[in-house]
């Protein structure tokens, strides 16, 4: 290197988080993570951190019966799973696998018990009478992700902005908010419809005042913002 060269640019450091990751990563061997696709997917962008992926899940073991599944056809409730990349608690297996997808892909993950449920200090426990010292078969539908923003610390409320808002100025109590809102459950049944008439309340003071996560999020809003997010409680 000459002296007119700039010295190199050091290197970026590691956040706690990522240096977590990668020493769990270390617990991957040859085999013990294997992936067929059944249903190619679309596009060519698969899902990162800080990306919400909604997927349903069927587990199996290597006889082919099923233990566990979100699918109402095999015992589940018909509602799809949902995690946040690099936040959510989650099996090893699902970490390195998601990320692989494409949305609409259906794919079969084998996993040998230490990449999921078996793994030393796996950050979720399974069902009771969950054969976690079996190797399985994960099969996945990835339905949807996108990049989203975590509202709450544990999660409980994710929002995707669908359409931008216009201006800085955001709405803080005691203002008088107009807004078109519609809420679901996971499942698609509608709780709170749609209406011509949009909703009018005072922040703070009207019907939606139990709903802390909601009122803060309307605080964020920008006039004329669209968007979809996700609350763990009952309106």
């Amino acid at each position: 290197m000459s002296h007119d060269d700039p010295p190199p640019a050091p290197a970026k450091k590691k956040s706690p988080a990522e240096e977590a990751a990668e020493k769990r990563r270390e617990k991957l061997t040859p085999g013990s993570l294997m992936k067929a696709v059944i249903r190619s997917g679309r596009g060519d962008a698969t899902p990162a951190d800080g990306d919400q992926v909604i997927l349903h899940c069927t587990i199996r073991t290597m006889e082919g019966i099923v233990v566990n599944s979100t699918r109402r056809e095999h015992g589940g409730k018909g509602i799809p799973l949902r995690f946040v990349l690099g936040k959510s608690k989650m099996i090893l297996g699902f970490a390195e696998g998601f990320p692989t997808m494409l949305k609409g892909e259906i794919a079969m993950f084998k996993m040998e018990p230490k990449i999921h449920y078996a793994e030393d200090d796996c950050p979720v426990t399974p069902p009771d009478g969950f054969p976690k010292d079996d190797e399985l078969q994960f099969e996945v539908e990835m339905l949807d992700f996108f990049k989203a923003k975590v509202v709450t610390e544990d999660l409980g409320v994710v929002k995707k902005i669908v359409d931008e808002g216009k201006g800085w100025e955001t709405p803080r109590e005691p203002y008088e908010v107009t807004a078109r809102i519609t809420a679901r459950t996971a499942d698609g049944k509608e709780i709170l419809p749609s209406k011509e008439v949009p909703y009018f309340f005072t922040l703070g003071k009207s019907e939606f005042r139990h709903l802390k996560a909601l009122r803060w999020e309307l605080e964020q809003w920008h006039a004329r913002k669209k968007q979809l997010f996700m609350l763990p409680v009952p309106i």
